[in-house]
């Protein structure tokens, strides 16, 4: 009994001695002395506790110090030697801290919450989203995690990732629905996250996402208003955006008018806040032509805050629209400069380095800076005609291409990087411009490429990459099925019919779950093979004199395009040389393509009908291959890489002549299309290890899916088998799950069923039980040389600028095909029939497929011509991508036995001869 009462003395002194020397180093720190003095007794103090004290005791000094003196010392001298000193003391609380079996409840939280909180002061933007990320997959204390998770948008959105910033305001908001005791200060901060939510959506588009915006402020404000809180500084943000949505509008009356609500109550701001206030208030003005009034708020915004960089962009905008266009430029070169170093001396005539970009902490700042510059360099151009201007101006188009890259690299979820490559389309436009106005067409083939399908090329280069570092196959596979997670759990939530919203909960949270996996799961590659994650990035156009050698010949020409709702530009090139031409009066011309689409889908057009569609046609295709462009393309096989609205017409369909009869492109020319001559070109680089030939599926009957029957598919696929034997299913045989199991190893997959894009924009194709949408068919893999999609509008979908058609042909070429033939509209199904089993039988006689179907529609044509049939009826199947020919290794197989029998005959022959000159 003594000696229990002396171990439990023991422990008490232990105890007072172990909280003994942790309330002496908060002594220490809470000392009145001299900092120098506090900084010599700190050291000390762990010189002699470090080894002696516990672990758990440690890492709470490693914690306290960081924060209570090192952090506070930051916070009142700004010294960067302090913050540094914050982050590794806190560093090496975590590490211990880690290692042990229990913790006081929210201590290993506090430590995680502050490492992402230092690592954001010191503008290591990524290092501190990796710390939050640490405390949201680790932690247990839901208070921490809901803050890191706000913090993590806040960071997201500021480096440009603006839907992963989304998910983790959604996963705030998700987490607080299941929470019975909120306080004042959570319902404070739940409004605020539905504001946050209405800024994201007003940068990726006032108009786009209106009504997001508007469901979000309004949520905001009833969680204010039903708790009874002040709502005024409140009202200023929603002011603010309400401000910014009419400005974008081009409503600047109304966008004036809500900024004067804001600076009414300007009481309520902040130094940096009024700034931006005075700031926004000067755009309207200055659109309205308000220059005194204009230039007099961005003066007081600068006045509140001389580091804020936007008010420069805007004074080179305000002597821009003045004519003064060396204030303009020193303005915007000024944004510039604070946005990257603002040691930089300010020399209109010089831009940054892209290492520098790459260091810049407010890179979607900075990126608008540099598009308005370059911008202006156009505008100055134009008032004086010196080509010097147009030079620097192409230079500064490239430096905003680079930075662009930078931006989208460093975004993770693929819905931000679509934002950024539509960023990007505006200015490959304006580069393109510059490139024709200084006749450089090299250049403009350069930005043409980099406005086309540079995702498709970027998920090329992550396999590649894959492979140059040898990454084991092992992990290849990990990421194929963590990336599969997140396109099949996406396509449950998009299409679920649950109105449950416990199970929609779900179905978001698993969404959430697998971007969390995968994002670790990347995080850790790129630890363990530093080279890959760094080749990754690099996405490569190819060059323009290997593009030339490669794809062009005597009787090989290409032609592409640029085009938006305003300008438009295409270059021929050609074995022997180029062509650059800009297209004129675009919005007509915009408006002709649209009316003509309609024309061209119409299966019932009459022969008046038909009358009126060879006018439109043959006057859209003048003004897209003039006479002199024309006469370079004829007779010639030709590559078409279009661009927006035009990747809905088939070219061959364009009618070239029309007396005495109507003649087609198609027969003066070979037409096929791809996605960019990069894409083509890295696609041909892959080499397939496909066993079988050929996997066609035809379902025939859809009664479980409301779907009408199509009666000749059957026999299309039956005619194709003929052809290229090989597998087939047919009816109750072609489900989607027997489809996803079996196509990955065939050369040649057909599909002639039911598709469609549907109201949401989400493409579909058809099977006996279930229909398969996009983000499906992208966590699938198959090797097919061509996939064949005999099925309606399989070429169409969601226009994204930069990128094309998110359509059923996208998606398969992202799972692997080099090739595929698709539709532009809704086909007929016994005309498909007809020219797919043309189409096959030229294949098999070694035709390349755009001749195989050249070939099948002009015979289509010849048998038709005098019927009027309508090129609705055959134009609407287009061949993308690799045009080599395909075998048919079942012919291959069966003439072998007679390769084998001629060699071995040509063997015996040379020893008899050989036999017979020994002799003589």
């Amino acid at each position: 009994m003594k000696k229990l009462k002396h171990l439990t003395i023991f422990f008490l002194l232990m105890s007072f001695f172990v909280n003994g020397q942790q309330d002496q180093l908060l002594g220490i720190i809470n000392d009145t002395t001299d900092i120098e003095v506090k900084q010599k007794k700190i050291d000390s103090f762990f010189g002699i506790n470090k080894n002696s004290i516990s672990s758990r005791l440690l890492a709470d000094c490693y914690h306290d110090i960081g924060f209570k003196w090192y952090y506070r010392n930051w916070h009142k001298q700004g010294n960067q030697i302090d913050i540094n000193k914050a982050i590794r003391n806190t560093q090496q609380a975590l590490e211990i801290k880690k290692t042990l079996d229990s913790l006081e409840k929210g201590s290993l939280e506090k430590s995680m919450y502050n490492l992402g909180y230092f690592l954001y002061l010191d503008e290591r933007y990524y290092d501190a989203i990796a710390a939050y990320q640490d405390l949201v997959r680790n932690g247990h204390d839901l208070k921490k995690i809901q803050n890191a998770n706000r913090e993590l948008g806040e960071l997201h959105e500021y480096v440009g990732d603006f839907y992963k910033a989304l998910d983790r305001y959604d996963n705030y908001i998700e987490n607080y629905k299941n929470q019975n005791d909120l306080q004042q200060r959570d319902i404070l901060n739940l409004s605020e996250i539905h504001i946050l939510k209405a800024e994201i959506y007003s940068l990726l588009g006032n108009k786009e996402f209106s009504e997001n915006i508007e469901k979000n402020l309004k949520t905001a404000d009833s969680i204010l208003l039903s708790e009874g809180y002040d709502r005024e500084m409140h009202n200023l943000r929603i002011n603010s955006i309400w401000g910014n949505q009419f400005a974008e509008n081009k409503e600047y009356e109304k966008a004036e008018h809500y900024y004067n609500l804001v600076l009414r109550d300007s009481v309520l701001l902040d130094s940096m806040n009024l700034a931006k206030a005075f700031n926004m208030i000067s755009i309207p003005q200055l659109k309205l032509n308000n220059y005194d009034t204009s230039i007099k708020n961005l003066q007081k915004a600068i006045g509140f805050d001389p580091n804020y960089s936007d008010p420069y962009e805007n004074l080179g905008d305000l002597y821009l629209a003045k004519k003064d266009f060396k204030n303009a430029m020193y303005n915007y070169q000024k944004a510039i400069v604070w946005s990257v170093d603002k040691k930089n001396k300010i020399d209109s005539e010089e831009l940054p380095a892209i290492e520098d970009l790459e260091l810049a902490t407010e890179k979607t700042f900075l990126l608008g800076h540099i598009v308005a510059k370059a911008n202006a360099w156009l505008s100055y151009f134009e008032h004086d005609q010196n080509k010097e201007h147009l030079i620097k101006a192409l230079q500064t188009f490239t430096l905003a291409d680079k930075l662009v890259d930078v931006l989208r690299s460093e975004s993770t979820e693929y819905q931000s990087k679509l934002f950024w490559r539509e960023k990007g389309a505006s200015l490959y436009m304006k580069a393109v411009e510059a490139c024709y106005l200084l006749d450089k067409p090299r250049e403009a083939y350069y930005f043409m490429e980099r406005n086309k399908a540079l995702l498709l090329l970027e998920n090329i280069s992550n396999e590649q990459a894959k492979e140059t570092v040898n990454i084991p196959d092992s992990i290849a596979q990990r990421d194929f099925d963590l990336k599969k997670a997140i396109y099949l759990s996406e396509s449950d939530l998009q299409h679920s019919n649950s109105t449950s919203l416990e199970q929609l909960k779900d179905l978001k949270e698993r969404v959430y779950t697998n971007k969390l996996n995968y994002n670790t799961f990347t995080d850790s590659i790129a630890t363990m093979f530093p080279e890959y994650a760094s080749m990754k990035k690099k996405v490569s156009i190819l060059p323009y004199p290997e593009f030339k050698k490669k794809y062009t010949s005597q009787d090989e020409v290409v032609l592409q395009y640029i085009l938006n709702d305003e300008q438009g530009y295409a270059l021929l090139t050609t074995g022997n040389d180029n062509q650059f031409f800009k297209l004129e009066n675009v919005k007509e011309l915009n408006q002709d393509i649209i009316q003509l689409y309609g024309r061209l889908t119409n299966l019932t057009m009459d022969r008046a009908g038909l009358v009126a569609y060879n006018q439109l046609s043959n006057s859209v295709f003048s003004q897209l291959i003039p006479e002199d462009i024309y006469t370079k393309v004829k007779g010639k096989k030709l590559t078409i890489i279009s661009d927006h609205i035009l990747q809905q017409i088939p070219f061959e369909a364009f009618v070239v002549g029309n007396n005495p009869t109507t003649r087609y492109l198609i027969e003066d020319v070979e037409v096929r299309y791809a996605y960019s001559m990069s894409y083509l070109d890295a696609k041909s680089h892959i080499s397939s290890s496909s066993r079988k030939d050929l996997y066609a599926i035809a379902p025939i009957q859809f009664a479980s899916l409301g779907l009408p029957e199509l009666v000749f598919s059957g026999s299309e696929i039956e005619e194709v088998q003929k052809i290229f034997p090989g597998n087939i299913a047919l009816k109750d045989e072609a489900t989607k799950s027997a489809f996803v199991n079996n196509f990955e190893d065939y050369r040649i997959v057909h599909l002639s069923t039911h598709a469609d894009v549907g109201q949401s924009e989400d493409p579909w194709i058809a099977f006996n039980d279930d229909k398969m949408f996009l983000n499906e068919i992208y966590a699938t893999k198959n090797q097919a040389e061509m996939v064949v999609l005999s099925a309606c509008n399989t070429s169409i979908g969601e226009l994204k600028k930069g990128e094309g058609a998110m359509s059923l042909a996208r998606g398969f070429f992202h799972s692997g095909a080099k090739s595929v033939v698709s539709s532009l509209w809704s086909t007929y199904d016994k005309s498909s029939k007809e020219l797919m089993t043309a189409f096959y039988k030229s294949l098999k006689e070694g035709s390349t497929k755009s001749a195989a179907m050249r070939n099948a529609k002009l015979d289509y044509i010849k048998k038709y011509r005098e019927s009027a049939i309508a090129p609705a009826y055959w134009s609407a199947l287009i061949v993308i991508g690799d045009n080599s020919p395909i075998d048919n290794q079942s012919n291959l197989l069966s003439f072998w036995p007679w390769v084998v029998l001629g060699v071995l005959l040509l063997v015996i022959l040379y020893f008899i001869v050989m036999r017979k000159k020994k002799k003589q």
